[in-house]
């Protein structure tokens, strides 16, 4: 078996290990028993079930971190026309693997600097993994994130995202009689309306720079023939670079406010659910710069920038540790979480060698 096909078993042995969010102790275990037989250093898993392991010493720290839970439902693993199909096959296993498979080989040359190799866990969750190693104060100088962003692009920037709970109470009456109290539903729906209205203030030509807003869940009655006394949304936004989400929290607050002003029968609140803040590199940056020359070197071609309406571990580290981060990974985003999620082989492996020279680049900077 030659390298390239070794590569190839550790990515479906990792894709097989079916790992959705909350479930990731046997993903964690064997990634972690794998890197130690590769000699890394340090090797352990933390208490959120996060692996680590480390190479090199001295600076620059450079940190490689990838998720390895998936979304739920297993898909078969199988190899067809050039693609691995499965779950995480590309969300985000090839570029965990891959970052796995560049530690180890640059284990066995000589370059300034230490690599650290983290796989977190509730990527897809609440991002209690990435939280987990920022709370054991993780010491790093750059960060990339193995996420499916296309061998040719690499990804500078996310929106925020603040996930909030609307409550809205009311008194319930008989269905027959509804003129005697105002209905939780209609009023939530009201207060959404408003809502809705402001987003659209923000709107712009580009999505990546528009606030936008979502209802995730609904909420209302407990029985067909009583108007119901409580409802409740989840709202999920999602927040560009330019506005703040303190700004987002207060407008919010004001909206709230005026609607129990007009109406004193209902009483109407929110509470956060998760908050986090837009984060995009640097154009400047030497990590950036790493990684467009050995895209360029290995791909023969200048790779696209490119900013996602979506929310990543990206966010979290960059913005409370305050250094250049990205996100680079093979894969089709557009094919995440679907039924039909594959990775391209070829491209998996020229991604390993991407991530090898980015690391070499950036120790010679």
């Amino acid at each position: 078996m030659n390298q390239n096909d070794r590569n190839v078993k550790l990515l479906k042995d990792i894709i097989n290990i079916y790992s959705p969010t909350g479930h990731e102790y046997e993903i964690s275990k064997f990634i972690k028993e794998y890197i130690e037989e590769l000699g890394f250093k340090n090797v352990k898993m933390d208490k959120a079930n996060n692996v680590y392991g480390e190479i090199g010493s001295g600076n620059p720290k450079i940190l490689l971190c990838g998720h390895i839970d998936t979304v739920p439902e297993k898909i078969q693993v199988k190899e067809k026309d050039g693609e691995i199909y499965g779950r995480g096959s590309s969300d985000a296993k090839a570029p965990l693997a891959s970052m796995l498979i560049a530690t180890s080989n640059l284990s066995r040359d000589k370059f300034n600097g230490k690599i650290i190799f983290v796989g977190v866990v509730d990527e897809e969750g609440s991002g209690n993994g990435i939280k987990q190693v920022l709370k054991d104060k993780i010491d790093v100088d750059y960060a990339i994130f193995g996420e499916p962003s296309g061998i040719d692009n690499i990804t500078i920037g996310y929106k925020g995202r603040l996930c909030i709970e609307i409550e809205c109470n009311t008194k319930s009456v008989h269905a027959s009689a509804p003129w005697l109290s105002e209905n939780s539903i209609d009023k939530i729906t009201e207060v959404w309306k408003e809502i809705k209205q402001y987003v659209k203030k923000n709107f712009q030509e580009s999505k990546y720079n528009s606030l936008s807003s979502s209802i995730t869940k609904i909420y209302g009655g407990n029985t067909s023939n009583v108007t119901p006394e409580n409802a409740k949304i989840t709202l999920d936004f999602r927040i560009p670079h330019e506005i703040k989400i303190e700004e987002v929290i207060m407008n919010i607050e004001d909206i709230i406010s005026k609607f129990n002003k007009k109406n004193p029968s209902t009483r109407t609140n929110f509470k956060i659910i998760d908050e986090v803040k837009p984060f995009e590199i640097n154009k400047n940056s030497k990590l950036l710069r790493a990684l467009i020359r050995s895209i360029l070197k290995i791909r023969g071609e200048r790779p696209k920038l490119v900013r996602k309406t979506g929310t990543g571990d990206m966010n979290t580290l960059g913005n409370q540790l305050e250094i250049p981060v990205l996100t680079y990974g093979p894969g089709y985003p557009h094919l995440s979480h679907t039924v039909n999620e594959c990775v391209n082989i070829e491209e998996y492996l020229e991604s390993i060698k991407i991530y090898e020279e980015t690391i070499k680049e950036l120790a010679r900077l």
